[in-house]
């Protein structure tokens, strides 16, 4: 491997402590226990999917994946619940590898849509405009309420 190269690997139960601490860096704080329920249910789930991405032997990305089910018309999408390149990496391509990867295994799942959901916080705007420089069109807005 060169000491540029990005690699991508699916995410295991020994990956827990990096994934706990890349959703922290995605301002999601949690707990290493939290995270390991958390990901319990995602590991076997077969809808869910967890990339990771490996430079110079670090783990520096993640994307979390969900196929789903459409109400509203035939088919089936893929979301991405969860994406962030550590602070360390960005600028060195992983979020493009992991947008690669991700679209490819929409191709494969014969999924003809995804869908990222990104909060409307002022620290979110670098991510809106590299989601419009991948080719990703702003097209709803969400609403939530904490019960």
């Amino acid at each position: 491997m060169s000491t540029n190269q990005i690699t991508l690997r699916d995410a295991t139960p020994a990956d827990i402590e990096i994934i706990t601490q890349l959703m922290n860096d995605m301002s999601y704080p949690t707990s290493l226990t939290d995270m390991e329920a958390r990901m319990e249910a995602i590991f076997a789930h077969p809808d869910y999917r967890t990339i990771l991405a490996v430079h110079n032997g670090e783990v520096v990305g993640l994307a979390g994946l969900q196929k789903g089910l459409y109400y509203e018309k035939n088919g089936n999408y893929l979301r991405v619940l969860a994406f962030v390149v550590k602070q360390s990496a960005r600028n060195l391509g992983v979020g493009k590898v992991l947008v690669k990867a991700w679209e490819d295994h929409a191709a494969e799942q014969d999924l003809h849509t995804i869908l990222i959901s990104s909060g409307n916080r002022d620290d979110r705007k670098i991510a809106h405009l590299f989601y419009q420089k991948m080719g990703y069109e702003i097209k709803s807005s969400g609403f939530v309420k904490s019960l």
